[in-house]
């Protein structure tokens, strides 16, 4: 009996202290009610035990202090300070205030199984915020861009010798935005050191070698690409433009800008490898099919039927049968490719390109529609007038339509003056400038030479005599564009100086003009019937050549005081000739020299003096 009454006695006796405890305890959990729970922090702030409000007060008032303070950044032992505003970030205080009261709402017998933990562990809330990259970014790199510097990559210069790169310096910015990180998330304005990494260039000098051999070669040549009597070449700038520095068998070539200044610098090299890996330079595929394009536009043409029309013994209307021709781009460009790969590269300064043309055949050709003999082109003349005035384009259109149609008979001798007629204002022709007693003046009819000009071209290419000739009296730029050398030129001045050539064949000859404003080309069609003659043009022969004299200012009384005006313009005075030898099978039937002595000639400049 006595052991079962000692057994209750030890019962109540720790049963009172236990409720002693236990309602201490809910005394305590009965002050966090309305309370933040102990060991609570916002940042480096700790508000537990807070009431709610106080906490909200605490909270909104430590985020907008920090919105709206600055941080400080150390770039090179210098401060840089950068409002805060101005990094792109927003703060969602609600969404905070509510992860720091989350547990206000809770239960007595939740927020008592809460409170023990949290005497023991810390509990820091996560700032709610977001950052606008693209504001940061742009605001950290004003503010420290002229901290850094950029890598200088590997170069060629234009004596082709390969240039050293250099390292440059960039922000840590992964390191940057880690520290701003911390700072945003704990409201602490401590200032951050900015950090720098050692950047490599992309491309590195061992890499250039092979490209500056490559560049050596091609900066010193010239790519003449050749069809028919047409001429078109890349060089200069305008070659080195279209050059790519590239890592060969890559696809698509990881194709690299370059400044086509000298010295020619790579900026940008897409890839990932190592910046050694040697690098070769082409031609840039869409830039060569882009003046290749151009080139088409000229060699293109339709197929086209002849047709024969006479009126009062001219001929008013003739299509000659055109094959048709159309440039095979992808032909050409492949040649381009092959001339400047590495193994076909030489140090030669012209690199010339027989352009492919593939020809149409016309379906009606000139033979069945006439029995004049007019059957196919047996000679034909072509020169350039581009940077003519409105004016002497007109007339070069206007006298070519003039001679456009012109018949020549057997035996006959064509007159270049008589086949155009009278040049003046009263037929239509406008001012333009002419060669006149030793001066260029203004004069009804400037730039008639251009068509005198194509039509001896073509007389000389058909293999005519030419009967009569006279070069100008100097050297006139118009007829040395697209290649042609000095020389190849004729000047009429009716009625003393005339061109004339002989139809010698037994067949009419017929004088085709065409006209063409887009390319600045007028050319020259001779038709009749091949009689197997083949004629070899030399290549013109300059000698003494003299350089133009002083210019010569002259006083104008008709200008305002103070004008200048030029007149006349310099040119460089010289001798030449070339050779043309005409062949009938194994016979020589003509053996030309045509010589032209083109003086120096002075700029001429008026000078105003009227009041």
């Amino acid at each position: 009996m006595k052991k079962n009454i000692t057994f209750v006695f030890v019962e109540h006796y720790l049963l009172i202290p236990t409720v002693i405890i236990v309602f201490v305890y809910l005394l305590i959990v009965g002050t966090y009610i309305n309370r933040v729970l102990p060991n609570t922090y916002l940042g480096n702030i700790n508000v537990g035990g807070k009431t709610n409000e106080a906490v909200i007060g605490i909270a909104s008032e430590s985020i907008d202090g920090f919105y709206d303070s600055s941080l400080e950044f150390i770039v090179n032992g210098e401060p840089v300070k950068v409002p805060i505003r101005e990094l792109g970030i927003t703060y969602d205080k609600d969404a905070t205030i509510n992860g720091l009261t989350k547990t206000k709402d809770a239960g007595f017998l939740k927020k008592a199984v809460y409170l023990p933990g949290s005497f023991f562990n810390k509990r820091v809330v996560q700032q709610r915020y977001f950052f606008d990259f693209s504001v940061l970014n742009t605001n950290l790199r004003q503010k420290f861009s002229g901290f850094e510097k950029l890598p200088t990559n590997a170069a060629i210069s234009d004596s082709a010798q390969v240039v050293q790169g250099a390292d440059g310096l960039m922000v840590d910015y992964s390191y940057l935005l880690n520290q701003l990180g911390n700072r945003v998330e704990n409201l602490d304005t401590k200032p951050i050191t900015v950090n720098f990494a050692v950047t490599k260039p992309k491309i590195a000098a061992s890499a250039l070698s092979k490209a500056s051999e490559k560049y050596e070669k091609l900066v010193n040549s010239r790519i003449v690409f050749n069809y028919g009597y047409d001429n078109w070449s890349l060089d200069g700038d305008d070659l080195i433009g279209m050059l790519n520095f590239e890592i060969p068998g890559r696809e698509n070539g990881y194709v690299t800008s370059i400044n086509a200044n000298a010295p020619i610098t790579v900026l940008t090299l897409t890839t990932a490898h190592k910046t050694d890996r040697p690098i070769d330079i082409s031609i840039d595929g869409d830039k060569i099919n882009a003046f290749l394009s151009s080139i088409a536009n000229t060699v293109d043409r339709p197929t086209v039927n002849a047709t024969l029309k006479f009126e009062n013994g001219k001929v008013t209307q003739f299509t000659p049968a055109i094959d048709g021709q159309k440039l095979d781009i992808a032909a050409a460009k492949e040649t381009v490719k092959n001339k400047v790969s590495v193994q076909n590269l030489k140090n030669e300064p012209l690199i010339t390109i027989k352009l492919p043309v593939t020809v149409s055949l016309a379906a009606v050709a000139n033979e069945q529609i006439n029995n004049l003999g007019i059957r196919e082109l047996v000679g034909r003349g072509v020169s350039y007038f581009s940077g003519s005035i409105p004016n002497r384009m007109f007339n070069v259109e206007l006298g070519s339509s003039r001679i456009n149609g012109t018949l020549v008979g057997p035996g006959e001798v064509f007159s270049f003056n008589k086949s155009v007629g009278e040049v003046s204002g009263a037929t239509g022709y406008k001012q333009a400038y002419v060669i006149s007693a030793g001066r260029t003046v203004l004069d009804d009819g400037g730039g008639i030479c251009q068509v005198s000009t194509t039509v001896f071209r073509a007389a000389l290419d058909a293999g005519l005599p030419i009967i009569s000739r006279t070069g100008h009296a100097y050297r006139v730029g118009y007829y040395e564009q697209h290649g042609f050398g000095p020389g190849l030129d004729a000047t009429v001045w009716a009625p003393s100086v005339d061109f004339m050539f002989k139809n010698d064949t037994t067949h009419h000859v017929l004088v085709q003009t065409i006209y063409d404003p887009a390319v600045s080309k007028l050319e020259v069609d001779l038709y009749g019937t091949n009689d197997g003659r083949k004629t070899a043009i030399s290549t013109p022969v300059v000698t003494n050549e003299v350089p133009p004299p002083p210019e010569k200012r002259e006083d104008d009384p008709t200008l305002p005081k103070g004008t200048v005006k030029q007149v006349d313009f310099s040119a460089w005075g010289a001798n030449t000739y070339f050779t043309r030898k005409v062949y009938r099978g194994d016979k020589l039937i003509l053996d030309d020299v045509f010589k032209t002595n083109y003086r120096p000639w002075q700029a001429v400049f008026l000078v105003g003096t009227a009041l």
